[in-house]
């Protein structure tokens, strides 16, 4: 909904100017990531040069590929300071942004965001409290967008985000989107920015550019102005801040007005009543965040830049050099060819098909009168050359034939294997570490817009250790303290990092490999104890192993009863089980 005051058309003026300056400073930029993509998608051009390559071998895109990683980090969460409730907090936190990292299209996003960090030298996350979502456990949610470098327009000359006064992101959207979204009548649509030209019967098509513009006040607090053009389509100071909106004739609740023209304005809210558990009522402040709710993934960390360092540009010497090689070796291959000699007056059939010459000899000469001059080029230190600068593109990078699964020609266990290529990809731990980064930047905005935002409290489901289902909750309040002076507020005084352990790091056949080895050698326990068993069972259905949950159903109950069970009244069908896992070592 917009919320437009007296003073946004000197807001709008201000702005404008401000983006038209960020944009002409990092034009160079933008041409330096344009580039990058274009590598990535095999561009033909040569630096320094007009001509272009006749033959594109993508080894940026090959060696990029390689490099992609499907897992999303998993949240973890400590106290600064330690206390019962505050680690009970921390592990509603942690289940929090579990969940939510399920329930988020996190797939979707890591498999664009694993790129455009490789090739831009970083990618770009926008988290917002969208309050038109509701489920059943209450109103509003958190929405993940996920934008390219080429969309983010930074303050000019600074590096960091969060040393920011402002930024700019740039959205595509629709002339229909701004009728519904921002309420904007049909006459003014015109003064929206086109996205770009259309067809002749629609010159200025459908498709327009909305600038969402993030700043900070001289108080520090974070404000929000989004335009489009000389359109101004929402203006919301103090953007984190409670707002109620009211009628500004009658002064009630929007939702109570009965003026025939209603004129809704918002209004900051600064405390809230709560009731404490002892039943008595107190005011506290609104939680308030306040930082940008955007978040930079480095590829590598690069001195005096936004971005990290892009694999496109450390490797663009070896791809150009490529494409010259294997542009060589077209050229030389066409141009090759056999020339057949042959005696004046000879008969020959001529022919442009392959092999479509036929050469004729006369009666009594001999087929020694005939010859050739073979202009077949030799190319093998060409591709020598090409393939030395392959393996030169990939050392630069820390690829090794381990990791991209070039070298498998031995027989060898899934767990063995995965060991392998995590010493062959040890140079890249930094660009691990920088996507770890980033995510726990991602949680603790997300905590805080939870913090902030969400009144009623969130159920989510999770499992425990011994793989049995629960249920928790997310409740702000319990994050209320008291300070020395005996005032309360909220506590977000929490450490973000991420859990290197997760599941998510080795392959479902290497954990069923190591389960299965830990029952054999009595770590578990007893082995031919149900308990053990029952723990074996949830272990491997925490590793998605076939049919696991059937059998923890089946030992639960075995230990549920009174007494336990010997190894001769183990069923046979668990039995079975136990050798089928057996198998797959």
């Amino acid at each position: 909904m917009k919320n437009i005051t007296k003073q946004t058309k000197t807001r709008l003026e201000k702005f404008k100017e401000l983006y038209s300056s960020a944009v002409i400073a990092a034009e160079a930029n933008r041409e330096r990531l344009c580039r990058h993509m274009d590598q990535y998608l095999g561009s033909d051009e040569i630096d320094g040069s007009t001509e272009r390559a006749s033959v594109v071998r993508n080894i940026t895109y090959e060696v990029i590929e390689s490099e992609i990683n499907a897992d999303i980090p998993m949240p973890k969460v400590d106290t600064s300071c330690y206390s019962t409730l505050r680690d009970q907090n921390a592990r509603a936190i942690e289940r929090l942004s579990t969940a939510l990292r399920s329930r988020l299209p996190f797939e979707e996003l890591n498999d664009r965001d694993e790129r455009y960090t490789y090739i831009y030298g970083g990618s770009v996350f926008y988290i917002e409290w969208d309050a038109s979502q509701t489920d059943n456990a209450g109103e509003g949610s958190v929405r993940v967008h996920l934008l390219s470098p080429l969309d983010f327009i930074p303050q000019p000359s600074i590096e960091s985000v969060e040393d920011m006064e402002y930024c700019f992101l740039h959205f595509t959207t629709t002339r229909g989107e701004l009728v519904t979204k921002y309420g904007i009548s049909e006459e003014k649509l015109s003064l929206a920015e086109c996205e770009y030209l259309a067809d002749v019967d629609d010159p200025l098509g459908d498709a327009v550019a909305i600038i969402v513009t993030f700043y900070k006040d001289e108080m520090g607090q974070v404000g929000k102005f989004v335009f489009s053009g000389d359109l101004a389509l929402c203006d919301i100071p103090n953007y984190y801040k409670r707002k109620l909106t009211v009628c500004h004739e009658c002064g009630k609740n929007a939702k109570f007005c009965a003026c025939e023209k209603p004129k809704p304005e918002n209004i900051d809210l600064e405390l809230e009543k709560i009731t404490l558990d002892d039943g008595r009522t107190v005011e506290i402040p609104y939680y308030v965040p306040k930082s940008f709710p955007i978040v930079i993934r480095k590829n590598t960390l690069s001195d005096m830049t936004l971005l990290g360092g892009s694999d496109c540009e450390r490797i663009r010497p070896q791809q150009q050099a490529i494409n010259k090689v294997e542009s060589r070796i077209l050229q030389k291959l066409l141009r090759a060819g056999v020339t057949p000699i042959m005696p004046e007056g000879t008969a020959i059939t001529l022919s442009n098909a392959v092999f479509g010459q036929i050469i004729k000899t006369r009666p009594g000469e001999s087929i020694d009168s005939y010859g050739k001059i073979d202009t077949t080029p030799d190319i093998s230190q060409d591709i020598k050359e090409a393939d030395r600068l392959y393996d030169q593109a990939k050392r630069v990078l820390g690829i090794s034939d381990a990791l991209q699964g070039l070298d498998a020609t031995t027989s060898e266990s899934g767990y063995a294997r995965q060991l392998k290529i995590a010493r062959a990809s040890s140079r890249l731990e930094t660009k691990k570490r920088m996507k770890h980064l980033a995510y726990c930047k991602i949680y603790e905005i997300i905590f805080k817009h939870y913090l902030a935002f969400a009144d009623e409290p969130r159920r989510f489901a999770y499992r425990d250790t011994y793989g049995r289902m629960h249920f928790t909750e997310f409740n702000r309040y319990d994050f209320i303290e008291r300070d020395k002076y005996g005032k309360y507020y909220y506590d977000d005084s929490y450490l973000f990092t991420v859990d290197n352990n997760a599941d998510a790091q080795y392959q479902s056949e290497a954990l069923w490999e190591i389960n299965l080895n830990n029952l054999e050698r009595g770590t578990l326990g007893d082995k031919t104890s149900p308990t053990t068993l029952m723990r074996y069972w949830q272990l491997q259905d925490k590793a998605h192993f076939p049919y696991a949950r059937e059998n923890v159903e089946f030992f639960q109950d075995i230990v549920n009863r009174e007494g336990g069970i010997g190894e001769e009244e183990i069923p046979s069908e668990a039995k079975t089980q136990i050798n089928q896992s057996k198998g797959n070592k």
